[in-house]
Order: C-alpha cells, then structure tokens, then sequence
C-alpha cells in the first residue's frame, strides 16, 4: 500500500461546474414581518429540557421588548433577515413537473451572507446568524392576534412584532449554471416572491406580507443609490398607501 500511486483528482475533472456570480435587488410588494426567537424564549426551552424547576410565577409582559427581541440585528440601527429564509423562499418556486427539481437548486444555489453572532440560551455556546441586510425605514411594531398551543389547546394572545412596511434586500451569490441556469434562476426569484414570501404572515402560510419581485434595471438604479445614502427611500408602484402618507411614513 504504501507504493499505491495517488491520482490528482484535479487531473481527471474533465469538465469543473461553470459557478456564475450574481447581484439582484428584491424588492418588497407588501410589507416584511419578522420574528428572531428571543434569547429570553431559547433561555426557557433549554431549562425545561434540562428539567429545571420552573420560577413561581409569570413575570409581567414587556411588548416593547417583544418588538425589540422580533429584529434580527446587525448594527447600530442595521436590521437584517436570515439568508436561509431567501434560499427556502427560492427553492419553494421549483418543482419537478416544470423540469426544475427542488434538490437541484438546492445544491446549485448558493446565497451570500454576513455572519452575526446571537446571544445563545448556554452560556459558552456560540451561534452564528447568516444575515443579508434590509434596506427600509425604521421598523415599526406591530400588534397581531395570534393563537398558540396545538390542537384544542389553542389560546388567543397578542403578538408584537417588527414590521418594514417599504423594503429591499441586496443579494448576491453564486450559481452552478450547468445545473440552473441564470434565465432559471430569475424566474424562480420572481415567481417565488408571490407564491411563497419570507417572513412571518407570507402567502406560504395564508397571509400576505412579505412578498417581493425581483427589481427591473430602473429600479436596481434608484434602489443602489439609496443603498449608497445619495437617495431616498424607493417608493414601489405597489406600495399601498397614500402619496400623503407615505411621505410621512419614510421622513
């Protein structure tokens, strides 16, 4: 064995996969509602698997600290969204009776984030967020009458949450183009915007918000040069509110 000869697989690749870089705005069509677990929720989870006694008691709701723990943070006044929601997002367009398989884009598709470090429910633990930033205004909170339990254990509460009622998201990566090619990938980006959705209430799961389509070329202009704070915040043709109010909402 020690004779063996080692053959260099680089040698042998007839032909290496043809990896394509991308860039694309996407661009919000109703507004984006997210939901980061809070490390206070992960915190209670860990103890009631580690079977810890439960405090007596239930301590007083904080909604301002339920909108502030829904953000996904990357900075001072920098929010982002997990990249993986994108790439779910994408994937869920694709399907084997268009001749585009799930697992194809899966391995294929490969999205660009910036890693931010969370707090973890153990201490010592690490976890990292892959993130891609939201270009929007200020988020806001927003109130919602959400059931939570399971089967007939289901009780009203009162959700708080972030909203971006006017967003984009920059996105960059790469694509095997052998496998999907790039006028492939644009279809899925578009179509999966309105079928699918990311973020908490989408179309996927009987709401509408979240839901985007992928930026025109005059669009890719404006929203570059918001992203280059020489602009304003784009105005979509979709966006709902009146002219009035939407001055008042990006001031």
């Amino acid at each position: 064995m020690a004779d063996a000869k080692i053959v260099s697989l680089s040698t042998v690749l007839a032909k290496s996969p043809e990896f394509q870089r991308f860039g694309m705005w996407i661009v919000g069509d109703t507004p984006l509602i997210t939901h980061a677990w809070a490390e206070k929720a992960k915190r209670e989870m860990l103890d009631k698997q580690l079977k810890k006694v439960k405090p007596s008691g239930k301590e007083a709701r904080d909604p301002d600290q339920d909108f502030v723990n829904s953000l996904y943070k990357m900075g001072d006044e920098v929010f982002g969204f997990p990249v993986t929601g994108v790439k779910n997002c994408i994937m869920s367009a694709a399907h084997k009776d268009k001749g585009i398989a799930r697992s194809a884009v899966m391995s294929a598709l490969y999205l660009d984030a910036e890693m931010v470090r969370v707090l973890p429910a153990l201490a010592g633990a690490i976890c990292d967020m892959p993130l891609v930033r939201i270009y929007s205004n200020q988020p806001e909170m927003r109130e919602d009458m959400v059931r939570i339990g399971s089967g007939l254990n289901k009780t009203a509460n009162l959700a708080y949450r972030g909203q971006f009622t006017v967003w984009g998201m920059f996105i960059t990566g790469r694509i095997n183009a052998t496998v999907i090619p790039m006028e492939t990938l644009a279809f899925l980006v578009e179509e999966s915007g309105s079928s699918c959705g990311i973020g908490e209430w989408r179309n996927e799961k009987k709401g509408v918000f979240g839901s985007f389509h992928l930026a025109l070329p005059g669009e890719v202009k404006v929203w570059d040069k918001f992203k280059a704070g020489k602009g304003k915040l784009p105005k979509p043709k979709t966006y709902s509110l009146s002219a009035d109010a939407f001055e008042k909402e990006v001031a």
